[in-house]
């Protein structure tokens, strides 16, 4: 019995973090309060339609990390904080190999879900503190860890940087 209640200590903190998106009135496909600016679509378990809409708020209530990079786009090494990448599509029991991410203008490409799930890659919502506005990038940017892995700094990698994000799909 000490063994449970231990156990049940330890998860409560992310039993409740995890709350809106596990409550019976609440689902990943009903429409959140505000403005959608992420659709997950492709083969989802979570979601018997295939597809998950996320606002800011419901991204921003999934764990949060810190990736601090120099991108080939920015002139320093800059602080991003959003989402890994790899903790969203496990959340959504997302069943692939890629995703194809796509921008607010149309630009479209493929990610590899290896290189994801194996390095801290992040939907980034927020540059230096600040939340990331359209015109600087965001509201969400796919950001790998380019100065803590040199090995990610390839073209296939930066083409997969893809910012002002708006739909993944998740295919095989």
């Amino acid at each position: 019995m000490p063994f449970a209640r231990t156990l049940l200590m330890l998860l409560l903190p992310t039993l409740m973090l995890a709350s809106p998106f596990i409550s019976a009135s609440d689902s990943w496909q009903d429409a959140p309060e505000h403005p959608v600016i992420l659709t997950v679509s492709g083969e989802l378990g979570c979601c018997p339609g295939g597809q998950a809409l996320f606002d800011l708020q419901r991204l921003q209530a999934l764990p949060q990390v810190e990736v601090k990079t120099l991108t080939p786009w920015t002139d320093q090494q800059d602080s991003y904080r959003g989402p890994r990448l790899s903790v969203l599509i496990d959340s959504l029991q997302a069943r692939g190999e890629w995703l194809e991410a796509t921008a607010l203008n149309d630009y479209a490409t493929r990610l590899n879900l290896e290189a994801a799930r194996q390095y801290p890659v992040i939907l980034a919502t927020h540059k230096n503190g600040q939340p990331m506005s359209v015109r600087d990038k965001g509201p969400i940017w796919i950001v790998y860890p380019l100065s803590d892995f040199p090995e990610l700094r390839k073209e296939e990698h930066q083409r997969s940087m893809i910012w002002q994000l708006k739909t993944l799909h998740v295919g095989r």
